[in-house]
């Protein structure tokens, strides 16, 4: 932007100089905006959620009255360590139910529901589904 000898700008010079300006100001938002529109919850990870839900009610439905979703994810670590991630890397707490769901085939720590034989991890997320 050039001033004028007088030392005054037109008003048509100033909008131009600003104009980068302005734009980038709405640029800076733009990664929280980003943020805001990631999971918050495990839900947000499944195809179908009604699914889960069924299976996380009979689940809920074995345990103790009262249980909710601060007991079941102390119950699974893997759980906890996924429910903390999704927010910002989904696909890390993806990757952290299926290890968790693997470890506990490999350790026989499983739970039948309906006659389906389920990781322990496993049909807890499904009971957090639920819950939510």
């Amino acid at each position: 932007m050039r001033f004028s000898v007088a030392g005054t700008t037109s008003r048509r010079r100033f909008a131009r100089g600003m104009l980068p300006a302005l734009i980038g100001s709405f640029a800076i938002p733009l990664p929280w905006l980003a943020r805001m529109a990631a999971p918050t919850n495990l839900g947000a990870l499944l195809r179908k959620r009604a699914g889960a839900e069924r299976i996380g009610r009979r689940y809920l439905a074995t345990l103790p009255v009262g249980t909710d979703k601060a007991r079941l994810l102390a119950m699974s670590p893997a759980l906890e360590h996924a429910s903390r991630a999704v927010r910002h890397q989904p696909e890390v707490a993806a990757a952290l139910l299926r290890r968790g769901i693997s470890d506990d085939f490999c350790r026989a720590n499983t739970i039948i529901v309906d006659g389906w034989v389920l990781a322990a991890t496993e049909a807890r997320f499904c009971a957090v589904v639920a819950l939510a």
